[in-house]
């Protein structure tokens, strides 16, 4: 699920010691807000639908005489109806959601509730590549945000959130886990990029072996 989607609700002493614990819900204010973004162009779908509705018996005529004519408008207000329908249907799935983190000395836990599911998944702390502090903006303006970097996007998690974080929280983030800092570019990084980068140059790899 998005880092974006969540903030924290409560944790553990900031990094302070191991096992770390951190719980996260969705963010209700930004959820609203999308909502209501959705409103007016809800209201320009409405209408059209309204006046066909009003005008039923002209509209079947005329779309019997003219099929094709017929056939582009519905497939044109069925687009327009996707458009709001899809984003609308994944911001109403956010409510309700939370995830709950725990990072002991070498494994990261994360167990997600959702309206839909719930899953609990975990990833080995040496499959991380380290903490980037990547600033977001937001409805709301510009979020801070730590950031546990894995080279899959998916298992990467948000370790802590403000409208600042200081280098040396950074630094005691990193220390806590053993982890480098590392630029916000990489949690943007593909799998596969990911895997080219740790992986060692051939003529290297043939060098140890002799």
């Amino acid at each position: 699920m998005p880092q974006a989607v969540f903030e924290v609700v409560a944790s553990d002493p900031l990094f302070a010691h191991l096992p770390f614990s951190i719980d996260q819900k969705s963010s209700r204010a930004s959820g609203l807000i999308l909502l209501m973004l959705l409103v007016p162009g809800l209201v320009t779908l409405l209408v059209p639908l309204g006046l066909l509705a009003a005008f039923a018996a002209p509209v079947l005529a005329i779309a019997a005489e003219n099929p094709a004519a017929a056939a582009q408008v519905l497939l044109g207000l069925g687009l327009w109806t996707v458009l709001f329908v899809i984003p609308g249907k994944r911001i109403v799935q956010h409510f309700g959601t939370g995830r709950k983190i725990r990072i002991d000395a070498g494994l990261v836990t994360v167990s997600e509730r959702g309206a839909m599911r719930s899953r609990v998944w975990s990833a080995p702390l040496t499959e991380y590549s380290g903490l980037a502090h990547h600033v977001r903006a937001t409805l709301s303006g510009l979020r801070h945000e730590l950031i546990l970097v894995h080279r899959s996007r998916a298992k990467s998690v948000l370790l802590h959130t403000g409208d600042h974080i200081s280098q040396s929280t950074i630094e005691q983030a990193a220390n806590l886990l053993r982890l480098p800092q590392v630029p916000a570019a990489e949690i943007y990084r593909s799998r596969a990029r990911g895997a080219r980068v740790s992986a060692p140059a051939p003529a290297l790899a043939k060098s140890q072996t002799a």
